[in-house]
């Protein structure tokens, strides 16, 4: 487990340095990063609980052992190819949405010792060319995949895009990389027989076509990262029936005005990802997460909503 969070400690380094510079967004980029706040969400009511369902089936992927991961140590952010006062602020807006959503973050940060790296935002004029350099050099960044996937998972389609290195972690024990080369620790998710397992995540890599940003506001920008880096979701084809912040820049999207920030659909998803039961199966965390949805946008009897 050392061995690998050093690997990955060094891969992240090599990968800041090879982060190609780009032109920043037009606006100017504030000196101190906002509250969060959400978009209010606007859907009809009877049709609420299906369409909870497939935004929460949307913004999640299951793990190698069929679990939602979610970070399990602190997440420290480390952006790179913006001037500086723009790297800064990516970063600073992911801690800020990490710990309004229940994200674990480093709560009493110390200047003299910051924390490891272990989530690289790079905006870049040549994601492509990056991302191959990542699978010749560094493919556990990639995360979990057999050495026949690489190529294709390393491929870049969006102008946001993510990678995600997870781990397993059986009850009471230290979490185990996902790869082809470690077994997966003896135990079931959702089990009360047997030892119980949680994937977390282990370090995400963040790549954003700096071509296609120009032009846009820093805000959507900074909380399209931050959803990526805090939940491992899916980029389905066409636009979701709710408001999400990933739907930003969707080329399958109608063009308007940037959106201010995450939906408040966004918001609950990751509060109800943080909170759920991090043992229980994916099926049993989305009907969770679905729940809580409903709950924290009100106006619903979650009792009633489908599982």
């Amino acid at each position: 487990m050392a061995g690998g969070t050093i690997a990955v400690a060094i891969a992240f380094a090599l990968l800041a340095s090879q982060a190609a510079a780009t032109a920043p967004p037009s606006a100017d980029p504030a000196t101190t990063v906002e509250g969060l706040t959400v978009v209010a969400p606007k859907a009809e009511q009877a049709k609420l609980p299906d369409l909870v369902e497939r935004f929460v089936q949307a913004h999640s992927v299951p793990s190698r052992i069929g679990q939602l991961s979610r970070w399990g140590g602190a997440v420290c952010p480390q952006t790179s190819g913006l001037p500086p006062t723009f790297d800064a602020y990516v970063s600073a807006r992911v801690k800020l949405v990490a710990a309004a959503v229940g994200a674990p973050i480093d709560k009493h940060p110390n200047r003299n010792f910051p924390c490891k790296p272990n989530l690289l935002i790079v905006f870049t004029t040549e994601p492509q060319k990056l991302m191959d350099d990542v699978r010749r050099r560094h493919p556990e960044l990639l995360g979990f995949h057999y050495a026949a996937q690489a190529e294709q998972l390393a491929r870049v389609e969006h102008p946001f895009q993510a990678w995600y290195m997870t781990g397993t972690r059986p009850e009471g024990g230290l979490v185990e990389p996902d790869d082809e080369y470690h077994q997966t620790p003896g135990g079931t998710a959702g089990s009360r027989l047997t030892v119980r397992l949680e994937s977390q995540i282990m370090a995400v890599l963040v790549v954003v076509d700096s071509n296609q940003i120009v032009g846009h506001q820093i805000g959507a920008i900074s909380d399209d990262v931050a959803m990526l880096s805090l939940a491992r979701g899916t980029f389905p084809k066409g636009c979701s029936d709710l408001p999400t912040i990933i739907d930003f820049l969707n080329p399958d999207c109608p063009a308007g005005p940037d959106p201010s920030g995450l939906s408040a659909y966004d918001v609950a998803y990751l509060k109800g990802l943080y909170s759920t039961n991090p043992e229980l199966f994916a099926r049993a965390q989305q009907s969770e997460i679905g729940s809580h949805i409903l709950r924290d946008l009100k106006g619903y009897d979650a009792g009633a909503a489908k599982p």
